[in-house]
């Protein structure tokens, strides 16, 4: 009997000191984008390639902003007071604002201001605590993205700017004319290649926030137009001198528009892709997939119908196309070691670092 009670404790603790041994490391990373060689013949588009699949991997950006975002609203409504705050160094993420929320009486926002008070001011407070960051809404990310400043092992996190060391190398690269798109780390444990968790990662441009909503509205105005002039035309029983009505010039002319109307992603950024880092025949190895995409303007010829001729006749119009480089990297690296891997159109350095706990 005592043997059926003791022995799961014992595979517990077993377990426990498994996790506390397992290697922790620091990844850093530093994207830039490289001017593309003239001379280059080489064809780096990801056309030919599938496009990458995010499914099992870990936003990790979109979690630090979302943990910086519950500070600042439990600050703002008066739940925890910061500056009563000490000793957080012994506490983790948001615990280490959790475990000594102070509540203020000094702001309930639930209470009728006072007569004193204008409404206006209070109403704004009330507004600025409700503000919540969608980073999918930003036109840009900051080259190296928010982060709280943690010190454990006790989940995946991403790294704050005090936190990253290659600080130095960011500035030479810009005092070379060089474009950093994205500066950033994580804290992660060993892992094989089945169980790492790859790591979502964007920076530079969110494209689908720079194709502002007045743009498509714009757009849709131009569609209406046209099809209203299409029916005017219908009416009136123009007729191309092939025989062909113009109904049937208009189904030409949209159908080549949807052609080249560029399909852009919930989030398409300028430098988008996924990166794993795992344990390999007792080395360290990486895997990253990264786009690197770019609005273009291309000049696509389409017919149109003209109504005086009474014929389709050719247009040039020009179009936002979605250009997209892959770069794909799949080799051991060594830690501690400063690692650069190169390819025309972007350049990474890459430093793992073992995480001492």
């Amino acid at each position: 009997m005592i043997t059926k009670y003791v022995l799961p404790i014992v595979l517990l603790n077993a377990s426990f000191m498994a996790n506390a041994n397992l290697r922790w490391f620091d990844i850093e990373l530093i994207f830039f984008e490289r001017q593309l060689d003239s001379e280059l013949k080489e064809d780096l588009s990801a056309d030919d390639f599938a496009a990458i699949d995010y499914s099992k991997t870990k936003d990790i950006i979109a979690e630090a902003y979302q943990e910086i975002q519950n500070i600042k609203y439990k600050e703002c409504t008066g739940e925890l007071d910061i500056t009563l705050l000490q000793d957080e160094s012994s506490l983790v993420g948001e615990d280490r604002f959790e475990r000594k929320v102070i509540e203020s009486s000094e702001a309930n926002f639930s209470e009728t201001p006072p007569e004193d008070e204008p409404l206006s001011e209070y109403d704004d407070n009330q507004l600025d605590c409700e503000k919540n960051t969608n980073i999918t809404k930003l036109e840009s990310l900051p080259l190296t993205p928010e982060a709280l400043t943690q010190e454990h092992t006790d989940y995946i996190y991403l790294l704050s700017e005090e936190q990253l060391e290659l600080n130095e190398t960011v500035k030479r690269l810009k005092q070379r004319g060089l474009k950093p798109l994205l500066h950033t780390g994580w804290r992660q444990p060993e892992s094989n290649i089945r169980n790492a968790t790859p790591m979502y990662l964007y920076g530079g441009k969110n494209l689908s926030a720079v194709v502002s909503e007045d743009e498509n509205d714009k757009s849709l105005e131009q569609m209406l137009e046209e099809y209203t002039q299409f029916e005017t035309s219908y009416e009136m029983g123009y007729t191309s001198e092939e025989g062909l009505t113009e109904s049937y010039a208009q189904d030409v002319t949209d159908t080549n528009k949807n052609q080249v109307t560029p399909l852009l992603t919930q989030q398409t950024w300028q430098l988008q892709g996924k990166f794993k880092v795992f344990i390999r025949h007792n080395y360290l190895n990486i895997e990253a997939d990264f786009d690197l995409n770019d609005l273009t303007e291309q000049t696509v010829e389409q017919l149109d119908f003209d109504q005086v001729q009474g014929s389709l006749m050719p247009e040039q119009l020009t179009e936002t196309v979605l250009k997209t480089d892959r770069f794909s990297q799949f080799r051991r690296v060594i830690s501690s070691e400063i690692h650069y891997f190169d390819h025309p159109r972007l350049g990474v350095i890459m430093q793992i670092r073992r995480y001492n706990h």
